[in-house]
């Protein structure tokens, strides 16, 4: 990744992520492991309390970010459910 690309990352930073890159610059702790978890809609409905339909309209309105394995069959990671419920996943 090169300067140019670290910059504009940084600006598209998460909250988390710039809390993460201050406590590295400052030698406080050591990066942290991303859960690999992803769930498919009926999982992350059921794990969150979320309807289906609502997680689908949040994917369409881009306010959740979701990964399409294939056409129309979407996984979301935990990690993006947690942001977007404001909690545990």
């Amino acid at each position: 990744m090169g300067n140019e690309d670290r910059i504009k990352a940084l600006f598209n930073a998460t909250p988390e992520q710039l809390a993460a890159v201050d406590a590295a610059l400052a030698g406080k702790t050591e990066p942290q492991r991303q859960s690999l978890r992803l769930y498919g809609m009926g999982a992350a409905a059921k794990e969150t309390g979320i309807s289906r339909t609502t997680l689908w309209r949040a994917i369409r309105d881009g306010q959740l970010k979701a990964i399409e394995i294939r056409k129309g069959s979407f996984r979301i990671s935990e990690r993006e459910l947690i942001r977007f419920t404001g909690g545990e996943a």
